[in-house]
């Protein structure tokens, strides 16, 4: 049976919908899996969602809201979802809890990270002197290279050190809190800024600060994360 993958969505105010880019779908549906999509709404209804799917995709989208992350300041000029932020933790904690396979992109790396109690950074071009850009500007992502940790999920997936991804985030991965040993950071762009986290256990749950379901040339082209995620999730 194809494994059930629950992929969280935004509410787009201006349009009164809950919204989510294509390639999500696509890239679900080409690894095997039946997308069901989450819509953000009551945390009260984390449980009835984890207890039908194999697996939790987090997507990206606005940023986290300080009130719910430790390490950050608002920013002017960005937008924020705290209705989203404390749904998408709870959902989070959860399947965490449970063991349930997870796959973060982008803002869901950050939900992971934060999650856990660990602090993101608030704009990346603050402690990077600009030796990567992360986003070219608000409406146009980058280009750039990461460097994999040899033997962690995501090297395993793409079968190589070094790969050049989609990259259209300014909210970054700060340093764990003190004492807080269960994630590793599995792989870095070229300014050593952290790029993709692991969680240190049984349990299948990784999050990427790059954009995997972002179109590529080719229609068919199956993202090897994506599949080895929606592999992780049929596996139980």
């Amino acid at each position: 049976m194809k494994p059930l993958i629950g992929i969280t969505s935004r509410f787009r105010t201006a349009m009164q919908s809950h919204a989510l880019h294509r390639g999500y779908v696509d890239q679900v549906v080409r690894a095997g899996g039946v997308p069901i999509i989450i819509p953000c709404i009551d945390e009260n209804l984390c449980d009835p969602f984890l207890s039908r799917i194999d697996g939790l995709l987090l997507t990206g989208g606005e940023d986290m809201d300080p009130a719910y992350c430790t390490g950050t300041t608002r920013q002017d000029g960005y937008q924020y979802h705290p209705t989203r932020d404390a749904f998408e933790l709870s959902l989070t904690t959860a399947a965490l809890a449970a063991g349930l396979p997870t796959l973060g992109v982008c803002r869901g790396c950050q939900v992971l990270y934060a999650a856990t109690g660990n602090p993101l950074i608030s704009h990346v071009p603050d402690v990077n002197d600009g030796l990567v850009d992360h986003r070219k500007s608000l409406s146009e992502p980058s280009r750039h290279s990461v460097t994999l940790t040899g033997g962690s999920t995501v090297a395993r997936a793409y079968r190589q050190r070094s790969i050049d991804v989609t990259s259209y985030h300014h909210q970054g991965l700060g340093e764990p809190a003190a004492g807080d040993y269960r994630w590793r950071v599995t792989a870095r762009s070229d300014d050593s800024l952290g790029e993709a986290i692991e969680h240190v256990g049984d349990a299948w749950a990784v999050g990427v600060l790059w954009h995997p379901e972002l179109p590529v040339p080719g229609d068919d082209f199956q993202d090897p994360l994506v599949a080895a995620f929606v592999a992780a999730a049929g596996a139980g």
